[in-house]
């Protein structure tokens, strides 16, 4: 039972964080907080040396991002969304979920470039999307940690993490 309310909410901060880094341009630090209690909630589903190694890769992956974060690479928001999903997915997804990410951001990365290419000058401001749209501004990578996560969603179930 719990580990079904876990992956449900594993589900939803993922969707809420893509969506709200596409509105707003910021991913709420009570999403990634949200992921790694649920994880916690999780975790006894797993066998102990299964938790241990999604623990390390959560530590290692926050390491690199933090470092991303540092050199401007990345949006604290983004390191710590990443670092929380790989929690989650551990060892054994972690390669299918940056291909997976990078494959999202890439393709939202052309998405966001042809719509400022063809939006009016200036966009509509106050609207959700004029801030998506302003050629001054960058890619919402949120959206596509989130789609990455969520597509490895099958692959939570406790009896594959094994």
């Amino acid at each position: 039972m719990l580990a079904s309310v876990a992956l449900a909410v594993y589900a939803v901060a993922l969707a809420a964080a893509g969506v709200g880094d596409v509105v707003r341009f910021q991913i709420p630090n009570g999403l990634s907080v949200a992921l790694v209690l649920a994880f916690v909630l999780f975790a006894p589903a797993l066998p102990l040396a299964v938790t241990a190694w999604h623990l390390a890769t959560g530590l290692a992956v926050l390491a690199a991002t933090a470092a991303g974060f540092a050199l401007r690479l990345m949006g604290g928001g983004d390191a710590k969304l990443i670092a929380a999903t790989a929690l989650w997915l551990g060892w054994r997804n972690l390669m299918p979920f940056l291909v997976l990410m990078v494959l999202a951001g890439g393709v939202l990365g052309l998405v966001v470039l042809v719509a400022r290419r063809f939006a009016p000058d200036p966009v509509a401001p106050g609207r959700w999307y004029s801030r998506v749209l302003a050629r001054d501004e960058g890619v919402p990578y949120g959206l596509a940690i989130a789609l990455a996560g969520l597509a490895l969603l099958p692959r939570l179930s406790p009896a594959l993490l094994q």
